[in-house]
C-alpha cells in the first residue's frame, strides 16, 4: 500500500480513510490495531481493514470480518503483509476476503485466489494429495467436510492437508464450496471408478525406493506390500521372500537404530519398499497390508502377465466407497 492507493492484481485502487463518525460500533482495541478505508473495486463498495502491526491470525480475521460485515452491510477486505502459503490457504478456508501484496487476492468479485505471475499447475499429485484422494475412495467419503475436519482424519498436519487439497483442486479433481462465511468444504467432481480414472494421469508410484536385508531385528510389525500383498488380494501365490513396507521416516529410524541386518540394494530374504506416504487407513489403525489402490499403483511397472491380470481384477472387482 502506497499512500491512499493500493494495487489489486495489477489494478490501482483509490482508498479513502473512513472518518471517525463512520466507525461507530468499532471498539477501541480495533481502532488501535487497524486502519479503516473505503474503496471501490469492479464497481463494488468495500471496507478495507489494514493492521498497524503484524497480520492477525486467520481465525481473528474471520471473527472481525463477520462482525464488521453485519455492522456496516458491505464486504470487509483485509490488507495484509506477505505471508506463507498455508496462511493464505487458511484465510481462504475461513472465507476471509484479503489482499496480500500485489500477488494474491481473495475478493467477492473473484472466483478464487489469483496470482499475477502464472502459478504452475502440477502435473502429478503430491504424496499428501494422493493420500487424501485414496482415503476418499477407500476409507471414508470426505465430500462436504472442511479442511479442519479432513485433517483430523489424516496422519498429516492441517497445513499439509490444506496444501494437498489445493493440489487436488489445481488438477481439477475437486473444488471448494462455501459452508458459511468462515469456512469451505471439499467436493470431488466425480465419484468411484470414474474419479479414479480421471485421476489416473496425476497418480504417482508410492514407492520411493526398494532395498533388501537378511533379517529384521525389531518387534514392530510392518505392513505387507509387493507380490505378497497382491497374493492377499488375489489368487496369486506368495513369494518365499518377506515383503514389508516402511515410510521414509520409519526407514531412517530403522537405519539409526541399526535393526536391518546387512541392508543393501541387491539381494536378501526381506524386501523392503520405502513409501512416500503411509498405508491409507483409518487414523491410528495398524494395517497388516498396504491398501489395494496404492498396491496397484506400486506394481504398475511390473510387466509379468500374471501380475497385470490380477491388478486388472482388483480394479474390476473393487467396491468403490463413493
Amino acid at each position: 500500500m502506497i499512500g491512499n492507493h493500493i494495487s489489486i492484481l495489477g489494478k490501482a485502487v483509490d482508498l479513502i480513510k473512513r472518518p471517525s463518525d463512520k466507525l461507530k460500533g468499532i471498539n477501541m482495541g480495533e481502532k488501535l490495531t487497524f486502519d479503516f478505508f473505503d474503496g471501490f473495486f469492479k464497481g463494488e463498495e468495500l471496507l478495507f481493514v489494514k493492521p498497524k502491526g503484524v497480520n492477525p491470525t486467520p481465525k481473528k480475521c474471520a471473527i472481525i470480518s463477520e462482525r464488521l460485515m453485519q455492522l456496516f452491510g458491505i464486504p470487509v477486505v483485509f490488507i495484509l503483509a506477505p505471508g506463507p502459503g498455508y496462511e493464505r490457504q487458511r484465510l481462504l478456508e475461513k472465507n476471509v476476503y484479503f489482499i496480500m501484496s500485489d500477488k494474491y487476492a481473495n475478493l467477492p468479485m473473484l472466483v478464487a485466489m489469483e496470482k499475477v505471475t502464472s502459478r504452475k499447475i502440477p502435473d502429478r499429485l503430491t504424496p499428501v494429495a494422493q493420500y487424501i484422494l485414496l482415503y476418499h475412495l477407500e476409507i471414508e467419503n470426505i465430500n462436504g467436510k472442511s479442511t479442519k475436519a479432513i485433517a483430523s482424519l489424516m496422519p498429516y498436519s492441517y497445513e499439509s492437508v490444506s496444501i494437498g487439497l489445493t493440489c487436488l483442486a489445481d488438477v481439477g479433481l475437486c473444488e471448494k464450496v462455501a459452508i458459511d462465511v468462515r469456512s469451505n468444504a471439499i467436493r470431488f467432481k466425480s465419484a468411484g471408478k470414474l474419479l479414479w480414472e480421471e485421476a489416473g494421469k496425476y497418480l504417482i508410484d508410492p514407492v520411493e525406493k526398494k532395498i533388501y536385508c537378511d533379517a529384521l531385528n525389531a518387534e514392530k510389525k510392518f505392513p505387507v506390500c509387493g507380490i505378497n500383498a497382491l497374493a492377499h488380494y488375489s489368487m496369486l501365490n506368495r513369494d518365499p521372500e518377506k515383503w514389508i513396507m516402511m515410510t521414509s521416516g520409519e526407514y531412517r529410524q530403522s537405519m539409526s537404530d541399526d535393526y536391518l541386518v546387512n541392508p543393501n540394494e541387491f539381494d536378501g530374504d526381506i524386501i523392503i519398499e520405502i513409501w512416500k506416504y503411509p498405508v491409507v487407513s483409518n487414523k491410528n489403525n495398524t494395517a497388516e497390508w498396504v491398501d489395494p489402490l496404492s498396491l496397484v499403483l506400486s506394481m504398475k511397472k511390473d510387466y509379468d502377465p500374471r501380475v497385470e491380470e490380477e491388478i486388472e481384477q482388483i480394479i474390476s472387482n473393487f467396491k468403490w466407497l463413493v
